[in-house]
């Protein structure tokens, strides 16, 4: 029995290594645990060697002949098949051949035992040369990657069908995307949606007329017709196809070719306008190496480029030379003769009198194409560029002025400190003039862009450039000083003055200005500012004492004093009020330029803060003999400081009220404007002169600025008012017609929900 059980052991043996040895297959025994590795002698030769050229043999053998991009895969599925995730380890990997090359393997094995603490101990397995199927493969799958590229580079869409009634379809290129809105796969075995459903309604019964009796006759198709686009458009396209048959005679498929012809279509439509429409001539000239010419077609403006008909010129036209300017005439030979040696395109202008009077300018272009018959057939246009030419000779004389004029303004500029420039906040691109160079301190060779303007801002300066570039887009009106900081670290404050087209006029943002050196002037201003402050403290504490004097001798606790002197004291008195308000003026100016001013914005009522400036200004008004009226139309709450708009609505009515005739009116109106309340004060007296309305909110600003005036005034009040109103995130505004009306505009931002108030007048 033991011996019978050996012998059929044995032949198993036997043929399981035949079968190793017939298919050639290499085997390997793994030690997982110590790495002792043991392979057979296919094995070695796969890889080109003998075991022996191997030795000493162990795991490292293999490591070291397995390309290093596969192994981090083998340790995955080792690991996969270690974890009990899968019955056997299998992997396909390369090896490198003892020649250089890499060969193809497919790796199989199992685990046969463990471990007492379950860990793999013995593992069997085979290794098959696989490089032939995996060559194989590979060529498939270029080969399919490169139809696929080939069909894909098509400029059309190839298709194949089913021949029903939907046409439904096997296969569709990806070209169909952007012909028709839909990607190729809503149309295969019409998944989504069926390729007839896309074809123009009134275009499918003719379709259906056509690839039927093409079908039925065993001929090919050719068809025109439109495609619906999933953006609702409309294309034309172009299908050429043709059935495919079996043995039986019936059909098995569709296949086909459709190319998109809508700007074929459009352009031939075009043309045909075009053409009626066109001032000059559309023209085939043909000329023989015997000197004869002639135009085979010519169309009929013919008659006003030359003064003859088509007819006249269709077989010979050697006649028409006679008529050109004889200046232009070599000129014209040669080119018509160079055109035809190197068939390269004609190009040229040239006169001719078409009516034996002044010469026409022509211009003309053409594209050779040589005849059998050895002559050169042209297809071109001329047309009279008569006008063009005068605009043009003008223009050249126009030039030479502007160069002059450019010249002048540029040594203006670079004497002004003055630069000009021209930027597109949404592109980011700015072009700007040579001064700009010098006054940024920047090489000629740096390239302007709105963002190397940017990096030259002072830091303490970007958000208000920033902020004035925004309001450019509402207002069209961007004005900012501002510092810049050179490459060589210095300071320069600079003043940008610049428009802006409204933004439906403006897509690109477009903003043209100047831009000018101004730091010697705000230097000189801020030594006077400093000047100014200086003397105003120091004048504060004596004139303090003086008025405490001049009102302690004119309460007469002193003793009644001789009128004489009162009349003295009065005049001292009244001139001390004016320079303590001149003081109080200057140092309100020197906190808002130095940002120091306290301020409460909160909601207000208007029409309440309207009622407590008019209360307080009634007796000066009475004193005029000027009546107050307030106007509310939709008033609504404001945000602002109570304090501060009472300073400037006191400002703006006390100027009215001075400069109003007696027994007029001055108007104090509130109205919404979007998401604004505006504050207007009108007056009807002599207006404000047209030489002085750009200096009005300017510090010291005055339109009698003598010293005798009649009205008074520090000229700090417009000054004092506009940076309040700013610094409430307002503006102020005014416009004057002498003797007629002007009007100042305070505009501030609404608060909450606008109050529903009827329109009311009301005499204070």
């Amino acid at each position: 029995m033991q011996e019978q059980a050996h012998n059929q052991l044995a032949a198993s043996e036997l043929m399981s290594r035949s079968v190793l040895e017939g298919t050639r297959i290499g085997t390997w025994q793994w030690n997982v645990q110590t790495g002792e590795t043991i392979f057979n002698e296919r094995w070695a030769d796969i890889v080109g060697y003998t075991l022996d050229e191997l030795a000493p043999i162990d795991i490292n053998t293999w490591l070291k002949l397995a390309h290093p991009d596969d192994l981090p895969e083998s340790g995955r599925l080792l690991e996969k098949h270690f974890a009990g995730q899968s019955a056997y380890y299998d992997c396909k990997c390369r090896m490198q051949h003892k020649d250089g090359h890499y060969v193809w393997v497919h790796d199989r094995g199992r685990v046969i035992s463990w471990t007492k603490d379950g860990k793999p101990l013995m593992m069997y397995g085979t290794h098959a040369d696989i490089t032939e199927q995996k060559q194989a493969e590979l060529e498939l799958k270029a080969s399919r990657d490169q139809f696929q590229a080939l069909v894909a580079n098509i400029p059309g869409i190839t298709y194949r069908c089913k021949a029903d009634s939907d046409w439904t379809m096997l296969y569709m290129s990806g070209s169909i995307d952007p012909l028709s809105g839909y990607p190729a796969s809503d149309f295969i075995n019409n998944s989504v949606r069926s390729y007839a459903s896309v074809i123009h309604p009134e275009d499918q019964s003719r379709l259906e007329l056509d690839v039927n009796s093409a079908i039925a006759e065993k001929r090919n198709w050719l068809l025109q017709y439109r495609l619906l686009h999933k953006d609702g458009t409309m294309r034309w396209v172009e299908e050429r196809g043709q059935a495919e048959f079996n043995e039986d005679g019936e059909v098995i498929c569709l296949d086909g070719f459709i190319l998109d012809i809508t700007e074929e279509k459009s352009l031939k439509q075009q043309l045909l306008k075009l053409t009626s429409q066109l001032p000059g001539v559309v023209y085939q000239y043909q000329q023989w190496p015997d000197g004869r010419a002639a135009f085979p077609y010519a169309s009929d403006n013919i008659k006003k480029i030359y003064g003859v008909s088509a007819e006249d010129v269709k077989h010979d036209a050697t006649f028409l030379f006679s008529k050109m300017h004889p200046d232009d005439l070599q000129g014209l030979a040669q080119s018509i003769e160079q055109s035809a040696n190197n068939l390269s395109v004609w190009q040229h202008q040239y006169r001719f009198f078409s009516n034996d009077s002044h010469p026409v300018w022509l211009s003309g272009s053409a594209t050779p194409e040589r005849m059998p018959d050895g002559s050169t057939l042209w297809h071109g246009y001329i047309e009279d560029v008569t006008a063009t030419k005068q605009h043009y000779f003008e223009l050249e004389r126009l030039n030479k002025e502007y160069r002059l004029s450019q010249q002048r303004l540029d040594i203006a500029s670079e004497t002004a400190q003055m630069g000009f420039w021209q930027a597109s906040l949404k592109t980011g691109e700015l072009w700007w003039s040579p001064v700009i160079y010098q006054i940024f301190g920047l090489e000629d060779s740096v390239v302007p862009s709105v963002a190397l303007f940017k990096s030259t801002l002072h830091p303490d300066d970007r958000q208000l450039v920033a902020n004035s570039e925004q309001k450019a887009l509402e207002t069209g009106l961007h004005d900012v000083v501002h510092r810049i900081i050179r490459p060589d670290g210095s300071i320069r404050w600079v003043h940008e003055l610049a428009k802006m087209l409204p933004a439906e006029q403006n897509p690109q943002q477009i903003m043209v200005g100047s831009v000018q050196d101004v730091t010697e002037r705000i230097e000189l201003q801020q030594l006077k500012d400093q000047f100014i402050s200086t003397v105003s403290h120091e004048l504060r504490t004596p004139l303090t004492a003086i008025k405490g004097a001049l009102s302690l001798l004119n309460s007469n606790k002193l003793g009644q004093v001789p009128d004489a002197m009162h009349r003295l004291l009065d005049i001292a008195s009244s001139n001390s009020e004016r320079l303590a308000q001149l003081i109080n003026d200057l140092l309100d100016m020197e906190k808002l330029i130095a940002g120091k001013m306290p301020f409460d914005i909160q909601p207000l009522a208007v029409v309440a803060e309207l009622q407590q400036a008019v209360d307080n200004l009634q007796p000066f008004a009475m004193q005029h003999h000027v009546d107050l009226v307030i106007e509310a139309v939709g008033a609504s709450m404001v945000l602002a400081d109570a304090l501060r708009l009472q300073q400037v609505l006191t400002n703006l009515l006390s100027n009215a009220i001075k400069f109003s005739p007696a027994g007029s009116d001055v108007k104090l109106i509130a109205q919404q404007q979007g998401e604004n309340v505006q504050i207007v004060v009108t007056d009807k007296g002599a207006g404000i002169a047209p030489e002085f309305q750009h200096r009005v909110f300017e510090r010291f600003a005055q339109a009698d600025g003598s010293n005798q005036r009649q009205k008074g005034g520090t000229g700090l009040g417009l000054a004092i008012c506009k940076e309040l109103v700013q610094q409430m995130q307002g503006s102020i505004s005014f416009s004057s017609k002498p003797c007629v009306e002007t009007r100042f505009v305070v505009s501030l931002p609404i608060a909450g929900i606008a109050l529903s108030a009827d329109s009311k007048g009301e005499n204070a």
